[in-house]
């Protein structure tokens, strides 16, 4: 595979769970990369998982579907017809993220996200790596510090005045409900009009199984996140997926969104343990 040659560096570690994390969903990226059905390719995913990540790769059953869905609802809005398409992606909880580079999207300024410990670890093996994007902007910033990331953002130039995506993916069900909203309203604050959100999350009940991912627990979940977009952010145009709605279509190397599955409303959620994909857009 592309990348599989790596320096000293591979040897390198994160210093928290939160970031441990990172590194299993780049793992799980390498491995779809090698398919040849694969639904998308990440040459840099074996470097970024690292000695310590690919023998931990997280659950393709979740990685595969929510990776493939974040580029479609990237391509989206990055297509839109004036006046907003989007020009800026911000990945909260970027992780090893590699977008900046396997997406050609020419007029894209991205701006990742994350613990420092993330990046110091990541920047030395993407240091002489291709952008697909117009720029890179690294932010290091901690979500349990309300607003702190936001003011991050802004300093590192990121535009209110510009359309926007924001994938928060393995992100919110490691924040608990107060800082959830807290992070809703900032998102909500900093962008334009046609500005985009995408990220998984559980339901309510879920919470109370108690799952464990490398030691960093789950610790919110909703089964209203749509009216919590709109409430908290302004994002006045939602739908929540059941997870079990979206379907690989190896043979034509796409996710399929099942119609026939409902809309997963609090009324449909409640007591349910469900996985679920959030989109919401600010009109």
């Amino acid at each position: 595979a592309a990348g599989v040659h790596c320096a000293v560096d591979d040897w390198a570690r994160v210093q928290t769970s939160h970031s441990f994390t990172g590194r299993m969903c780049a793992a799980s990226r390498w491995e779809e990369s090698r398919r040849g059905d694969s639904l998308f390719v990440d040459r840099l995913a074996y470097k970024l998982a690292g000695a310590e990540g690919r023998p931990h790769p997280m659950g393709a059953w979740m990685m595969v579907p929510r990776t493939r869905f974040g580029d479609d609802i990237l391509r989206k809005a990055y297509s839109a017809r004036e006046p907003h398409p989007c020009r800026q992606l911000v990945l909260l909880g970027a992780g090893m993220d590699a977008r900046a580079w396997r997406m050609e999207l020419p007029e894209l300024d991205v701006f990742e996200v994350d613990q420092q410990t993330t990046f110091d670890v990541k920047e030395p093996l993407v240091a002489t790596e291709r952008l697909g994007v117009r720029s890179r902007t690294v932010v290091a910033s901690e979500f349990t510090d309300p607003g702190q990331w936001a003011v991050d953002l802004e300093a590192r130039g990121f535009r209110r005045d510009v359309p926007s995506v924001w994938l928060l993916e393995g992100l919110m069900m490691y924040l608990n409900m107060d800082d959830s909203r807290s992070l809703m309203r900032d998102v909500g604050r900093m962008s334009a009009p046609g500005s985009v959100v995408f990220h998984d999350a559980i339901s309510a009940s879920y919470v109370q199984q108690r799952i464990n991912v490398a030691g960093a627990p789950f610790l919110g979940g909703s089964d209203d996140y749509g009216g919590l977009w709109a409430q908290e952010a302004g994002f006045g145009k939602f739908f929540v997926h059941d997870f079990g709605s979206l379907h690989v279509d190896r043979s034509r190397r796409r996710l399929v969104v099942d119609p026939r599955y409902a809309e997963a409303t609090p009324e449909r959620c409640a007591g349910r343990n469900l996985p679920l994909f959030v989109v919401a857009e600010k009109l």
